[in-house]
């Protein structure tokens, strides 16, 4: 989800784009919300400190108030510094101060061009989201596991497998690399795996996106690196469900 905010002392023109923000989102499948409509600085601020939400923030440079679009933009960098920015204004040349003030703008757009004002508004929309679920992918994608002292940073997409070691405490990774020993137990791991990984035995948890074959009558798994994990009988519906729905 994105919370959008809008920001433009012009309340004709604020308008304007919060009717092209909610046509937006009226017309496509989408979580995001039109969260704040705002004609001044504080008023975005103010709703800005009530969310955690990463925003998407449309901007008017010239606000005529104590700070400019650009200042506000730093601003807003304070509370979320990996939210989306995309200054409106009829000040073209000023877009070269975004850069100077390190504010990291996605975009910006040119009030003087009205025809093509919703087209652009509504591609920042468009692109802010997908940025925004691809950064959710690889972030529900990287694991991060204690490898004696140090860390150590796993995309789960390598992951073939996690099975137990000789000791208890102690759990086997399985990669595309190679086998990771790390001290922990299946129990704490599955909690945070993604929902690629079942388990299949007391010992074994599995990547079902590596598994190559599931043979019912052997109860075994064959994975795309050639390593086979056996299926326990109480396993056997929960595994077949989860292949189902992959």
């Amino acid at each position: 989800m994105i919370h959008i905010y809008l920001c433009e002392d012009d309340k004709r023109q604020l308008k304007r784009w919060k009717d092209i923000i909610e046509k937006y989102l009226l017309m496509n499948s989408t979580e995001s919300i039109l969260y704040c409509t705002a004609s001044n600085p504080e008023e975005l601020l103010s709703y800005r400190k009530k969310s955690g939400i990463t925003g998407l923030y449309f901007l008017d440079i010239d606000l005529q108030a104590r700070q400019n679009g650009i200042e506000l933009a730093q601003e807003i960098r304070r509370y979320d510094p990996r939210g989306y920015i995309v200054f409106v204004t009829t000040h073209s040349e000023m877009a070269i101060l975004t850069f100077q003030y390190k504010v990291e703008a996605m975009d910006f757009i040119v009030k003087d061009e009205p025809k093509t004002l919703p087209d652009q508004i509504c591609a920042c929309v468009r692109n802010a989201e997908a940025n925004y679920k691809n950064q959710l992918n690889v972030s529900n994608r990287l694991l991060s596991v204690k490898i004696d002292k140090s860390s150590l940073i796993l995309d789960q997409n390598d992951i073939i497998a996690v099975t137990t070691g000789e000791d208890y405490h102690k759990i086997m990774i399985h990669t595309k690399s190679g086998v990771k020993q790390i001290t922990g137990t299946l129990k704490e791991l599955n909690a945070i795996l993604n929902s690629a990984f079942c388990q299949c035995s007391r010992s074994v948890i599995v990547n079902l996106k590596h598994v190559s074959k599931y043979s019912r009558e052997n109860a075994m798994l064959i994975m795309d690196n050639k390593e086979s994990y056996p299926v326990s009988f109480r396993m056997m519906g929960k595994v077949q469900k989860a292949l189902n729905n992959l």
